[in-house]
């Protein structure tokens, strides 16, 4: 090799370099797309890929989606349903504000009886049921019930962002009186906030194993900062009821958190 080509090689290596230093930086300074939170790479300051930093907290990127558990179709007035399911946060940080559900009916050859649609929220870490009642399908005719929730419109909140109502069932007794089953109690607002609206469920086991036998709910108008109110669900009569374990019963309160109002101070 003459020097005049390894002259002349060198002169193109760093003419080459010089040109690959110069892409380089236009890349950098004006073609590079800046760094984002959907871009799949830990950059700008992140403690996780897109999560963390100025990203949403890797836990909230991580969350677990709300979980179903049983869903069944009950008893209720004759030739009546209702439908219950219970559902679960695992998230112990963070709720939902408001979510949507949906209940399928279905009878015999997959025919799809009924279909009902509602809304409602979860604390952090809460399992809670929802509850439809009164639907015109004798319960012979179900052959299962399927509960779906809408994750593609759900919001998470932080626990910071979701107060809970704080409500506290004071005394309970589940009484059968001529062939009719019936939850009372006492519910009290222990906050300094009226409560507009306050959903009182009761589900009732049975006597021999872990099942429900039905369940039932009321309604509770106007609640008052620290006022105590009394409560009493009915149950439609059946021969479930001989099954009917008094002791077991437990209650789930729903609070409509999202229309607190502030009292004025009482004297």
């Amino acid at each position: 090799m003459t020097p005049r080509l390894v002259k002349h090689l060198i002169y193109s290596f760093f003419y080459l370099l010089a040109m690959a230093v110069i892409f380089w930086l236009i890349y950098i300074f004006f073609l590079k797309p800046a760094p984002t939170c959907f871009d799949k790479i830990k950059n700008q300051g992140e403690t996780g890929i897109d999560c963390g930093g100025p990203c949403p907290s890797c836990e909230l990127a991580e969350l677990k989606p709300l979980a179903v558990k049983e869903v069944m179709a009950l008893p209720a007035r004759e030739n009546e349903i209702s439908l219950l399911a219970g559902i679960a946060n695992p998230n112990p940080n963070f709720g939902v504000q408001t979510f949507s559900y949906k209940f399928q009916v279905f009878g015999p050859f997959n025919a799809l009886l009924e279909t009902v649609e509602g809304q409602s929220f979860i604390y952090p870490g809460e399992e809670k049921y929802l509850i439809e009642p009164s639907l015109k399908i004798n319960l012979q005719d179900v052959s299962r019930v399927k509960l779906s929730i809408n994750e593609e419109e759900i919001v998470w909140q932080s626990k910071e962002k979701m107060d809970k109502s704080n409500l506290d069932i004071l005394s309970r007794q589940t009484i059968i009186s001529n062939g009719t089953v019936t939850v009372k109690g006492i519910i009290q607002n222990k906050n300094p906030l009226l409560i507009p609206q306050i959903k009182i469920i009761a589900i009732l086991y049975n006597l021999q194993r872990n099942q429900i036998l039905n369940a039932s709910y009321t309604t509770l108008n106007d609640l008052e900062g620290e006022e105590q109110q009394n409560f009493s669900i009915e149950f439609p009569k059946g021969d479930w009821i001989k099954k009917l374990d008094l002791n077991r019963t437990k209650i789930f309160i729903e609070p409509r958190t999202e229309i607190i109002k502030t009292l004025n101070p009482k004297h």
